[in-house]
């Protein structure tokens, strides 16, 4: 069997999803787990690795819930985490108002059974008394950071290295009605990282609360491609003072993609939001699978113009290896082309296309062109609308023509309204000429498109 043959049967049927190398260790979640050249992961092991670092919970006290052990905490186990939360007094601006953290630390006392960590058990045996770490004024409304000691056990929807008293923390900010909501809980799940920061909404408010652990640490907005086809994120280094960082969020932000990261920024972040942005403990990102198409039973090869097939075996690990270097490296997951065309331009250099679609960013289309020697191009095509004829229109640089890709149609191409030439599957090289069009025959219909 040869090594293209392996890796379609590893592909088939599945979603070409690459998580960050070392998710699997952080996660420690097990999940669905498919090979393709040893990085593909499938969806729903990360989904299931931001499930073990925490949940949002909403304030709805019961009775039960008013009595509280108060066994004194034994000492927590070596490294603890959150340790650090427990060994100074409250500080921000509202350390001393003390009807106000009384709040805080009822609504913490009272909510656990609304937590999404509730049936992991962490909350069965609290001990001591829980203590408020921080408490201040942020642009979206008061916030507070609480800690208390718990005795986690071995649980059936529990991660633990070891049995014993660990920290947990709770993200506290005012609700709908301004009274405190508990927004958020975590506890330390190996190898996972640290749930470590929360965002306080109020109206069209949004502020971003991040603790300080020591790390020098940096926030992100949102990842921006370049014209080459690179692609990345600005990080801005975070001020800390008391024990915090607060960053009030542009109303047009999309928490959907910002990111927290100890710096430099060389690969995913160990470090997550509580509760939004898409390295959260509940990720607001769920918009599903992004790419164009994806329901392959297998690799999806189409040739774009003669003689090309010398190039099918390689195509897809050409495509990525161009693109590869200059990908954002800080990314939770990755999904692949399940699809590449494949050609020859007029001066004979190779052309691949396909797409990639980093986290919850929408997909983007590429054109890679390696020439006979030399270093190869990366022709970006921007985000395809799925919506139009004609989805996939690169135009190649160097009179090169265009390429050009919609599934399930038979695509042929002309000048000047001349003659239509011979008609091929799912992907075409058009050749650089003056009114060029091309023929979309898809689904019992055909419409023509002229190529800019």
């Amino acid at each position: 069997m040869t090594e293209t043959e392996l890796k379609q049967r590893l592909s088939a049927g599945v979603d070409d999803i690459e998580a960050p190398s070392d998710l699997l260790d952080r996660a420690r979640v097990g999940g669905a787990r498919r090979l393709r050249r040893r990085r593909l992961l499938a969806l729903t092991t990360t989904t299931l690795a931001v499930a073990a670092v925490g949940g949002a919970a909403v304030a709805g006290p019961t009775l039960l819930e008013l009595v509280q052990n108060d066994t004194p905490a034994a000492a927590p186990v070596a490294n603890d985490p959150y340790g650090f939360l427990m060994r100074t007094p409250a500080r921000g601006d509202l350390a001393d108002d003390q009807a106000y953290l009384d709040q805080v630390l009822t609504v913490w006392r009272t909510t656990h059974r609304t937590s999404e960590n509730y049936d992991r058990g962490i909350f069965d045996r609290m001990r001591g008394e829980p203590k408020v770490y921080w408490a201040g004024n942020t642009p979206a409304g008061r916030v507070a950071i609480v800690a208390q000691y718990s005795d986690l056990r071995h649980h059936s929807n529990i991660q633990l290295d070891r049995e014993g008293v660990h920290t947990l923390v709770g993200f506290v900010a005012d609700g709908k009605d301004g009274k405190p909501v508990v927004i958020a809980d975590a506890y330390p799940a190996p190898g996972v990282g640290l749930v470590t920061a929360a965002i306080a909404k109020k109206g069209d408010a949004r502020a971003l609360v991040v603790l300080d652990t020591g790390k020098k640490t940096g926030w992100s907005a949102g990842r921006t491609y370049d014209e080459e086809g690179g692609s990345g994120r600005v990080y801005t280094p975070l001020r800390f003072k008391d024990g915090v960082s607060i960053v009030e969020l542009a109303k047009d932000t999309d928490l959907g993609k910002v990111v927290i990261s100890p710096l430099p920024a060389t690969n995913f972040t160990n470090q997550w939001i509580a509760n939004g942005g898409l390295n959260a403990a509940r990720p607001e990102q769920s918009g599903g699978d992004q790419r164009l198409w994806t329901d392959f039973p297998e690799l999806a090869f189409w040739p774009m113009t003669a003689n090309a097939e010398k190039l099918r075996d390689t195509a897809a690990d050409q495509f990525e290896a161009v693109l590869e270097p200059v990908t954002d490296k800080n990314y939770y997951s990755k999904a692949h082309s399940i699809w590449t065309g494949y050609g020859v331009t007029a001066d004979g250099s190779a052309v691949f296309i396909g797409e990639q679609a980093l986290d919850n960013d929408p997909t983007r289309v590429y054109a890679v062109l390696r020439p006979k020697s030399g270093k190869a191009t990366i022709v970006p095509g921007g985000v395809p609308d799925r919506n139009t004829v004609l989805p996939v229109s690169i135009k190649l640089p160097g009179d090169q023509g265009w390429a050009v890709a919609r599934r399930n149609a038979q695509l042929s191409y002309r000048y000047d309204g001349g003659a239509w030439s011979p008609a091929r599957s799912n992907a075409l090289v058009v050749p650089a000429g003056a009114k060029a069009e091309v023929k979309v025959d898809s689904d019992g219909r055909s419409e023509i498109v002229t190529l800019r």
